[in-house]
């Protein structure tokens, strides 16, 4: 079932102190919900992580809005999100980069193998950085390092 993405949800400046103070309740413990007939009942642990993700951007003045993880998604939206044109993304989903599937002519691919993507994408250039690093260190690099008169590390 695809559901349609819903709009970004911006923090009005006339709400921004409850939303903070909604923040630290939220730090407090297991919240609760009161129906206006008095039935109370316990947010289960899955629903707090979302309120307190969702509290916490918004508190910082951030937007937020919610996709369900098997939203299909354009190529465009794709490359957006991982910061690379359309048309080589698309380059990346023909050599297999990831499953698509075409509605008409149009490629789409899953939120969840996008954000999957990046965070994969994320690991393996750390992992690289790290090893650059270890490299030039142990090759001495570091220390031929020298500022120029007059300045510094900061």
């Amino acid at each position: 079932m695809a559901i349609p993405p819903k709009k970004p949800i911006p923090l009005p400046k006339s709400e921004q102190q409850q939303v903070q103070d909604l923040e630290k309740l939220l730090r407090r413990g297991v919240p609760a919900l009161i129906s206006p007939a008095g039935e109370r009942i316990e947010l289960p642990g899955t629903v707090v992580e979302i309120l307190r993700t969702a509290v916490e951007f918004m508190s910082h003045g951030q937007s937020v809005t919610l996709i369900p993880d098997n939203q299909a998604i354009t190529t465009q939206r794709a490359a957006d999100i991982l910061g690379m044109s359309r048309p080589f993304f698309i380059k990346q989903l023909e050599s297999g980069l990831m499953a698509h599937h075409r509605v008409g002519n149009q490629r789409r691919v899953y939120l969840r193998d996008v954000l999957e993507f990046a965070k994969q994408r994320d690991k393996e250039r750390l992992a690289a950085l790290g090893l650059l690093a270890r490299n030039a260190f142990e090759a001495g690099l570091y220390e031929r390092n020298v500022f120029p008169e007059g300045g510094t590390d900061e």
